[in-house]
């Protein structure tokens, strides 16, 4: 199918893209990876008389780890050199667990970490682990500059916290606490897919003992969701077969899915909860792994 016509225009930094924006409101679209908009294009789902792309302005696609500690991710930034980085596959193994999962290569190669966020599907991959490590995200516009957490951005499908005119322009993640061990894992009909359920762990451990938890499901509501209940069973307890699947139960009682092809109510929370149990095991292995090498 082809393309509807459009006018491709291509500011040099942010703040004539924001111009834009303002200056032709309703009528453009921000074009980042174009794994989304274009196939939208293409079925004429989204008809954008403008297409704002991103792709020249310098610094977008930075990866880096700050001196200080934490990561910085450009929103230009591809899957797939979040994936190939050795130093987020070392540093924030639930992230890169996130991004190996995702599409294809040539899908990878093209989509960004930025428009995966502001899609705001509620089967993105890197939500989970991007909310489960703290990131927050820097907004900016022709006017202000602001600072806001994933949590708060995200506030259904396909709706942020972005104003007209307002851009992405930076993810900001912390680094994991000392101790800490994750996992991520989805269902899906195909590998390439998007996922019918995922799950994502952050744990902190203090030998046998769970010091702290969190734990994050997705494509179960509007938005990836933090299974709070599930989070208080592990914490301060020891990780035995019974409590991973007393916690595994309760996450699948917290979420809020909807029937469709995919599945019925049932059958996808018995999908949480099987793969809350996975990446819980898959985080222990790690921290066992890791305390052996100690």
């Amino acid at each position: 199918m082809s393309l509807p016509q459009f006018t491709h225009l291509c500011p040099v930094d942010l703040c004539e893209a924001s111009a834009m924006l303002l200056e032709l409101p309703g009528e453009s679209r921000v074009l980042a990876g174009g794994t989304d908009m274009l196939v939208r294009m293409k079925l004429r789902r989204q008809v954008p008389r403008f297409l704002v792309n991103l792709k020249r302005i310098a610094g977008l696609d930075a990866l880096r780890l700050e001196p200080g500690g934490g990561l910085t991710i450009g929103p230009l930034t591809t899957l797939e050199a979040l994936k190939s980085s050795v130093a987020v596959r070392k540093n924030y193994p639930v992230l890169h667990d996130a991004v190996s999962r995702m599409g294809t290569l040539e899908i990878r190669n093209c989509g960004t970490v930025g428009g995966n966020l502001c899609n705001a599907s509620p089967a993105a991959e890197t939500v989970p682990a991007l909310l489960l490590l703290g990131a927050t995200l820097d907004l900016v516009s022709r006017d202000r500059r602001r600072s806001v957490r994933l949590e708060d951005f995200l506030e259904g499908p396909g709706r942020t916290q972005l104003a007209r005119g307002e851009l992405l322009a930076a993810i900001h993640v912390p680094q994991p606490e000392h101790g800490s061990f994750g996992a991520y894992e989805k269902h899906s009909l195909r590998r390439m897919d998007l996922a019918v359920v995922g799950a994502a762990v952050l744990l902190a451990m203090d030998g046998p003992i769970c010091r702290w938890a969190k734990l994050v499901l997705s494509a179960v509501g509007p938005t990836a969701l933090r299974a709070y209940r599930a989070e208080a069973l592990l914490t301060g307890q020891q990780m035995s077969e019974a409590n991973i699947q007393a916690a595994a139960q309760a996450a699948a009682g917290e979420i809020r899915p909807q029937a469709d092809l995919h599945g019925t109510l049932e059958q996808k929370r018995e999908m949480a909860a099987g793969l809350t149990a996975r990446v819980l095991e898959r985080a222990l292995e790690r921290a066992g792994s890791r305390m052996r090498r100690l």
